[in-house]
């Protein structure tokens, strides 16, 4: 009876595939979504390749696992992934039943690569047993849907197949316990650098206490937040020893060297010259590398990726540099790292902050305590001139700023996100950057910004060399 429920879920759920695309709706995790609803347990008969890997974690997941996927097909590998749909149950399903026959069977792939959301690990590791899981790390996240670091860590580690090998930071004293005595586990990690700091940098930091004996932590550095080298004094607990360590970070070249145990080293690029690169490239170096991808592969393949994915992009517009970035809305580390880039940026700059939710009316709700886990002592520094707010709660945003110690006199407001564009481009001077951070929901708006700024002030120079 169970294998019949799944052919009628199966069929159905691939029928929806050809309507879906009729009405432009690609990306959707429908069919899994109709699946699992016909067949609850969808994933324990329908086909899967030889090798799956699944990547999970608070931060960096989608960009990590997207990396796993291009090395391995770079290098001849035929792989399925749910890139274009979503992490949970439904979108596993989807990707799955999309490269199976009508029988239920894998066709035409060597691999899964599967991108898992922390509290959906209970559900799908059910049926499905990774090769592979890498886990980036785990902070705290949007308190209304996660609640604490250690609830998903729980999450998580009590739905772990005894038989599945795991790819842990070394850098992470809540992530890097994981599995521990159950699982085969391999870490990364990434040595000090030249912005490491011997005191935490960030409000948050999610750990301090010793997980062993409860005494106070000490850390030989930090890299951000409680990423860092951490061991306790007391009871001699520290992280156990990397098989992949990041060293001697360029952050202008923008390059560092992945040191594997066995002697063998790249030398590898990441994007923005960002930390959280570094560490999301060396995850996904080294599950390549475990994965049995030679250095050379790996190396010719990480080369070739680009971070163009629309969480990050620069143009160019007259003599103004316009860099939109992604800042996760309810996640004040993701927040925090990603204004931290002002830090980095040379010369004025004017910063927009599409931060708290577009879709309000929708879906919203009225938690704003995350903004005060998030770091905005950078927008005090001089080389910042306007700063300006956006979206239905850009008062409760203001007056975050304001208890920052951000000057008010630097603070434009606008609750209206289509008075914003209109207004944006006469309120610069054309020159230095604009940063503009905006939450995944505003990506759209993030670029209707950036190309409105990218059309006035490239007119603008046209025209004064004509």
């Amino acid at each position: 009876m169970g294998k019949l429920r799944f052919l009628l879920a199966l069929w159905l759920a691939k029928l929806s595939v050809p309507a879906l695309k009729i009405t432009r709706h690609n990306g959707t995790d429908f069919p899994g979504s109709l699946a699992v609803k016909l067949c609850p347990d969808f994933l324990r008969y329908v086909g899967k390749p030889g090798t799956i890997v699944t990547v999970t974690g608070t931060n960096g997941k989608t960009t990590t696992s997207n990396m796993i996927g291009d090395i391995l097909e770079s290098s001849g590998r035929r792989i399925l992934s749910n890139r274009a749909g979503s992490n949970m149950l439904s979108g596993v399903a989807t990707a799955l039943l999309q490269h199976c026959d009508l029988l239920g069977r894998m066709k035409n792939c060597d691999a899964a690569v599967l991108e898992i959301d922390e509290r959906s690990s209970p559900f799908i590791y059910r049926h499905l047993t990774p090769d592979l899981l890498v886990v980036t790390n785990l902070y705290r996240d949007s308190i209304k849907r996660n609640g604490h670091s250690a609830f998903i860590y729980d999450k998580i580690a009590q739905s772990l197949p005894a038989g599945t090998t795991l790819l842990l930071n070394g850098n992470d004293a809540i992530s890097g316990l994981l599995g521990e005595g159950v699982n085969q586990r391999i870490f990364f990690s990434v040595d000090r650098t030249e912005r490491s700091t011997d005191v935490c940098p960030n409000i948050a930091c999610d750990i301090t206490a010793c997980p062993r004996c409860g005494h106070m932590l000490t850390f030989d550095y930090f890299h951000f937040h409680h990423i860092g080298a951490p061991r306790c004094p007391h009871c001699g607990f520290a992280m156990p020893e990397s098989s992949f360590v990041a060293r001697d970070v360029d952050f202008d070249a923008e390059t560092f060297t992945l040191a594997r145990k066995d002697g063998e080293s790249l030398r590898l690029p990441f994007p923005t010259g960002d930390l959280f690169n570094v560490f999301n490239v060396t995850a996904a170096a080294a599950a390549c590398l475990y994965l049995g991808v030679s250095g050379e592969d790996v190396t010719r393949a990480v080369s070739r990726l680009t971070a163009k994915t629309g969480r990050f992009e620069a143009a160019h517009a007259g003599d103004l540099d316009i860099v939109t970035m992604l800042s996760k809305n309810q996640n004040p580390i993701s927040s925090s790292q990603s204004l931290a880039y002002l830090g980095h940026v040379a010369g004025p700059k004017d910063v927009v902050l599409l931060l708290t939710d577009s879709k309000d009316a929708v879906h919203g709700h009225e938690d704003i305590s995350w903004l005060y886990d998030t770091d905005f002592d950078v927008l005090k520094d001089e080389s910042v001139g306007k700063v300006f707010l956006g979206g239905t709660r850009c008062y409760d945003l203001a007056l975050r700023l304001i208890l920052a110690g951000v000057p008010e006199d630097k603070l434009r407001l606008y609750p209206d996100y289509g008075q914003l564009e209109k207004d944006l481009p006469g309120q610069l001077e054309g020159r230095g950057t604009t940063a503009i951070f905006f939450e995944l929901y505003a990506m759209p708006i993030a670029q209707r910004l950036r190309q409105t700024l990218e059309a006035h002030f490239g007119n603008k120079k046209e025209e004064a060399n004509a």
